[in-house]
């Protein structure tokens, strides 16, 4: 090989060394670049998120209203106002027996803040964290945790999950939204119904549908064979689930049934059972 072509050569490798280091320099500069833009993105959610959480108390601390839709998602209220719904057909306490943000079932105390404020998973491409802190006053201190998630542009509380201990003392955790759920799920008890003539009011056939009472709303009522034209006139009185009827315009005792609102029948002493009829 002459010397011209030597160096041409020489060159070339030359080049492509320094093509090759550019390159690699440019590729790491790149990879920096995104994990500065990744870590940037994490540091400004932390702080979103943080600023909600310091905001909800701080509102609070004021009593103030409308806290759910200022700071919590879709699926949050949702789930509330079905709670919420399935309370106001319960006659004793419901699901909720205080502020579920607080913990407390007066008014807040003016030193509400939360503290100690911990990130245990965040993830903003999928826009869900996990947040752990301490609710600090002078009433108490509670830890709980809240769920997040992005939504409409804004960090929002999806669930809040409680701490508690144990009978053993052992500490555990309470998924608000979990509760809720299950809560909404449960068979929903009738309603007792305080007895009234108006509600009593209908037909009763006994099993054999040989014999018929017939209750009026204006406290009457009549006895009588099926098929037959001759019945028996009454009045009745209502004293909690016992219907007792007397004969009119005869002196005679009365004659007492208990009524099962969930069959909706009527016994008698003798145990003589009269169904109330579907009138179509």
């Amino acid at each position: 090989m002459d010397k011209n072509m030597m160096k041409k050569a020489f060159f070339s490798i030359v080049m492509v060394a320094v093509v090759a280091t550019m390159v690699s320099c440019g590729s790491k500069k790149t990879q920096t670049e995104s994990a500065d833009v990744a870590d940037s993105t994490v540091i400004l959610a932390q702080q979103e998120i943080t600023g909600v959480i310091k905001e909800l108390y701080a509102a609070e601390a004021k009593n103030e209203t409308g806290i759910d839709q200022l700071y919590a998602c879709h699926v949050w209220r949702k789930m509330v106002a079905a709670v919420e719904e399935k309370d106001s057909h319960v006659a004793e306490i419901g699901f909720f027996n205080e502020n579920y943000w607080t913990q407390m079932q007066d008014s807040n105390p003016e030193d509400l803040e939360a503290r100690d404020i911990k990130f245990e998973q965040l993830d903003v491409e999928k826009g869900r964290a996990t947040v752990s802190f301490l609710l600090h006053s002078s009433v108490q201190d509670v830890r709980q945790k809240f769920e997040f998630c992005h939504e409409d542009g804004n960090w929002r509380v999806h669930n809040i999950i409680r701490y508690f201990k144990d009978s053993d003392g052992k500490e555990e955790e309470s998924n608000l939204m979990k509760a809720m759920q299950s809560y909404i799920d449960e068979p929903q008890e009738e309603e007792a119904h305080d007895l009234t003539f108006s509600y009593m009011a209908g037909i009763y056939d006994d099993e054999k549908q040989e014999s018929r009472f017939s209750l009026h709303e204006d406290g009457t009522a009549t006895w009588g064979m099926i098929g037959s034209l001759h019945y028996t006139e009454y009045t009745y009185t209502i004293n909690g689930h016992t219907i007792c009827l007397k004969p009119k315009d005869v002196d005679s005792e009365e004659d007492c049934y208990e009524y099962d609102e969930n069959t909706r029948t009527l016994k008698n002493e003798q145990g003589t059972v009269y169904y109330r009829q579907v009138v179509e």
